[in-house]
């Protein structure tokens, strides 16, 4: 027979196994895009380190179709957008993301993520990880080619490309005319 100090001990170590069970397991989520979203979240992070907006457009336009995510910003306006000025618009929607990344993104500051969640619907793929800061951090990807491409990042529970899109789509509607969102993004 156990002696009460000796129950107490084994009770407590039977507990703290099934408390770190879930942590142990959740290390060790399986997920075909793990090399993809680890390198995008090791650019992200040299771009906090930065601290620049324009480092992180470069790591969202190494990772991500920046223009599809531009164009899809658009919403009902994409129509609107003159071809001779796509090549403006698309410089000034990467500033945007670079600004949008660098004011939510500062959670990616030296952090490390770690996968806890990997989804796989037809060719896209949601990947949930958390920083090493405990940061909740959701990429949607599509497969492209070989690999991956972002198609929107979640951080601090803003999707980029949605942000993007509402913003765009209220300054036309706000301004009545494409000209009005060249005007806010500085162009």
């Amino acid at each position: 027979m156990l002696s009460p100090v000796r129950r107490v001990l084994s009770l407590f170590a039977v507990i703290m196994v099934l408390a770190l069970a879930p942590v142990a397991a959740q290390a060790e989520v399986k997920c075909e895009a793990a090399g993809f979203v680890k390198s995008a979240g090791q650019a992200y992070d040299r771009a906090a380190s930065a601290g620049s907006a324009s480092a992180f457009a470069s790591a969202a336009a190494r990772y991500s179709d920046l223009r599809a995510i531009s164009l899809f910003a658009l919403g009902k306006y994409r129509k609107d957008l003159p071809k001779p000025r796509e090549a403006e618009f698309l410089q000034l929607a990467r500033q945007f993301v670079g600004q949008t990344l660098k004011k939510h993104g500062s959670g990616f500051r030296g952090a490390s993520l770690q996968i806890t969640e990997c989804k796989s619907s037809g060719g896209n793929v949601v990947v949930t990880t958390r920083t090493s800061g405990g940061t909740k951090v959701i990429f949607r990807l599509a497969r492209s080619g070989g690999g991956y491409t972002v198609k929107d990042i979640n951080m601090k529970g803003i999707w980029l490309a949605q942000q993007m899109r509402s913003t765009f789509v209220g300054t036309i509607n706000r301004t009545g005319s494409i000209d009005g969102l060249f005007a806010y993004l500085g162009g």
